[in-house]
C-alpha cells in the first residue's frame, strides 16, 4: 500500500481517535469522590473557653454549637484588634485575625446567638464611647479655636501694610499653625464594631480607629457591598489586605488620602445559604480574588425538628467568665500600642510541622483538596491564627503558643476541610467553583457511556458539544477547567497524541481522554438534587 503524500490532510488513525485500548483500563487509582462527605459535628471542647460559652448558648437557644462558636472566635479576634502576629518559623508571620462565616437558614436564631456572644464587645464599646465624650467635645472646641486663630492670622498677613508688619504677622501665623498641628488627628468616638457598611466607609473607620475594625453581622449586606452587588464596581481591596495586614492607600478625587500601614479587619458573618447560591456575577470577585479562601466556614446541620422547649439558661458563671475574658483581652491587647509577635514552644512546633507535612501531599494533582485548593493553601495559616486566638483568650499577656493548644487547633482540621467543601459545593450550584462543572461533565460521561455513545477515548470537543447550553458552559475554557478537575480527582486520564512525523502537515492532533472504569458502573452524582436543595434552602 502506498503511503499518503506529506501534503495530504491530517487524518487521525481510528486507533487513536476511537475504539477501545486495553491499556486504558489498567493502573487506575481509586478516584476522589466529588460529593463532599457528611460534615462532622464541631467538638466545641477544642475551642476551649470559647467553646464552653458557645455550648451554653447552643443549649439555651437550641442551635448548633458551631453557630455561636465561630461567632465567638470572631469576637475574640475583635478584642485582639490585630495587635498580635504569630510565627512558626523565620520569615513566616501570620496576623492574628479571623474571618469566620457560619451558614444557617432563616429562623436558625443567628441574631440571638450573635447578640449573646458579642455582648462583651458591645458593652465595652458603649463604656468607651461614654468615656470619649469629654475628650471628643474638648478636642472639637480646641480645634475650632485653633482653626479660627489660624484664619485670623492669615487675614493679618494679607492686610499688613508693610514688610515689617507682614513679617510679624507671618510669625504669628506660624505659631498658630504649630498649635493646630500639635492637636494631632481629631479625636473620635471609639467604634469597635460595624454592621451594615460599605468597604469605603469601613476603610474610613479603620483609619480613624487605630487601623482596626470588626464587622459582626447576621446579614450578608457587607459582602454584597464588597462584591459590587449594590454598586457599579466591586471593591474587595480593604477586605483582602486587612486579612494579611498589607499596606493600603486610598486616593480620592475629593477628601483626604488615606495611607494605612497595617490595617486589620475581623469578620464574623452568619449568612443564609441563599447568599452563597445567589451571588451571580459577584461570586467571581470572591472566588477569583481569593476572598472566600480567607474564611473559616461552618455549615452545621439544623436542629429544627429536634428542639425542646424547656432549656437550661446560660449559667451566670459562664456569662461572667466570658465577659471578663473578652474585657481582659481588650485591656491587655486592643489597648496595646505595640504590635507583638507570638512564637510556638517546642511541642507546638512539632505538632504544627507534622500537620503541615501531612497536608502538603494532598495539594498534588490527585489530592483530595482539588475542589478547594485556593482555600486549602491558606489552611496552615488559619491553624496558626486559631491557636493564637485560643492562647490569648486564656492568657492575654501570652506571647507563646503551647503544644496542647496547637494540638486542639490541629484537631479541628478535618472539620474545617469538610465544611469548606460543603460551602464550595453550595457555591458551585451557581458556578462559583469548579466542582459544579466537573460534576456536570461526569454526569454527562456516565449517561453517554451507559447509552453506548462513548466507548474508549474522547476529545474535549466531544464534551463541549454534549454540555453546550448548560449555564456554566460559556466557552471552551470552561470545559477544559472541568476536565482538569476530573483529571486531578482521578476520574479521567489524558492520553497524549502520537508524536508528529517530520514534515507532517495539517492541524496538530489534540489530546484524548479516557474515563475511569467506575464511570460506566457508578450511579450518577447528585449535582442536580444538591443544586435544587441549596436553592430551596435559600
Amino acid at each position: 500500500m502506498t503511503s499518503a503524500p506529506n501534503w495530504a490532510p491530517n487524518v487521525e488513525a481510528p486507533s487513536w481517535d476511537k475504539g477501545l485500548h486495553p491499556e486504558d483500563a489498567k493502573d487506575w487509582d481509586e478516584p476522589i469522590p466529588l460529593e463532599p462527605p457528611p460534615a462532622p459535628p464541631l467538638d466545641a471542647s477544642k475551642l476551649r473557653g470559647i467553646g464552653a460559652m458557645a455550648q451554653a448558648v447552643a443549649d439555651s437557644l437550641q442551635v448548633p454549637v458551631d453557630l455561636p462558636a465561630w461567632l465567638g472566635m470572631a469576637v475574640a479576634s475583635t478584642a485582639i484588634g490585630g495587635r498580635r502576629t504569630v510565627s512558626p518559623k523565620p520569615d513566616w508571620v501570620e496576623p492574628v485575625t479571623l474571618y469566620t462565616m457560619p451558614v444557617a437558614a432563616p429562623g436558625e436564631m443567628k441574631s440571638p446567638a450573635l447578640g449573646l456572644m458579642a455582648k462583651p464587645v458591645y458593652d465595652e464599646q458603649k463604656r468607651r464611647r461614654d468615656e470619649d465624650k469629654v475628650a471628643v467635645v474638648r478636642d472639637q472646641q480646641d480645634r475650632r479655636i485653633a482653626e479660627s486663630i489660624v484664619t485670623d492670622a492669615e487675614g493679618k498677613v494679607i492686610k499688613a501694610k508693610d514688610a515689617d508688619g507682614r513679617k510679624k504677622a507671618r510669625t504669628d501665623l506660624d505659631l498658630a499653625r504649630d498649635e493646630l498641628e500639635a492637636l494631632g488627628e481629631p479625636k473620635v468616638y471609639t467604634q469597635l464594631i460595624a454592621d451594615d457598611t460599605t468597604p469605603e466607609a469601613a476603610t474610613d473607620v479603620i483609619a480613624e480607629q487605630g487601623e482596626r475594625l470588626a464587622v459582626l453581622s447576621t446579614e450578608s449586606s457587607f459582602l454584597g457591598n464588597v462584591g459590587g452587588r449594590y454598586a457599579k464596581n466591586a471593591n474587595p481591596e480593604i477586605v483582602l489586605k486587612a486579612w494579611s495586614h498589607e499596606p493600603h492607600a486610598v486616593n480620592r478625587k475629593s477628601g483626604r488620602t488615606l495611607l494605612l500601614e497595617r490595617p486589620n479587619l475581623t469578620l464574623g458573618l452568619a449568612v443564609q445559604p441563599g447568599f452563597l447560591t445567589g451571588m451571580g456575577e459577584t461570586g467571581d470577585v470572591f472566588e477569583a480574588r481569593g476572598l472566600m479562601a480567607r474564611f473559616i466556614f461552618s455549615m452545621p446541620a439544623s436542629r429544627v425538628g429536634d428542639r425542646v422547649y424547656d432549656t437550661d439558661p446560660i449559667p451566670g458563671a459562664a456569662r461572667l467568665a466570658w465577659h471578663e475574658a473578652i474585657t481582659a483581652m481588650m485591656t491587655a491587647i486592643w489597648d496595646d500600642s505595640e504590635y507583638r509577635e507570638m512564637d510556638l514552644d517546642e511541642h507546638a512546633r512539632k505538632s504544627f510541622r507534622a500537620f503541615w507535612e501531612a497536608l502538603e501531599p494532598r495539594h498534588k494533582a490527585h489530592g483530595d483538596l482539588a475542589s478547594i485548593e485556593g482555600w486549602a493553601k491558606k489552611l496552615p495559616g488559619q491553624v496558626l491564627r486559631l491557636a493564637a486566638v485560643l492562647t490569648l483568650f486564656e492568657d492575654p499577656s501570652a506571647l507563646t503558643v503551647h503544644g496542647d493548644v496547637m494540638d486542639d487547633a490541629v484537631a479541628l482540621v478535618p472539620y474545617l476541610i469538610a465544611h469548606a467543601r460543603l460551602v464550595s459545593d453550595l457555591m458551585s450550584a451557581e458556578r462559583q467553583s469548579k466542582l459544579g462543572p466537573a460534576r456536570a461533565v461526569l454526569d454527562w460521561l456516565r449517561r453517554k457511556t451507559a447509552e453506548g455513545h462513548i466507548e474508549g477515548r474522547f476529545a474535549a470537543n466531544d464534551v463541549e458539544k454534549g454540555v453546550r447550553g448548560q449555564a456554566w458552559c460559556t466557552e471552551m475554557e470552561d470545559v477544559h477547567d472541568a476536565i482538569d478537575v476530573l483529571a486531578r480527582s482521578g476520574w479521567l486520564r489524558q492520553i497524549d497524541p502520537p508524536e508528529r512525523k517530520e514534515g507532517q502537515r495539517g492541524r496538530p492532533q489534540k489530546p484524548r481522554y479516557v474515563a475511569h472504569p467506575d464511570v460506566s458502573g457508578a450511579a450518577p452524582s447528585r449535582v442536580t438534587s444538591i443544586n435544587s436543595m441549596s436553592r430551596g434552602a435559600a
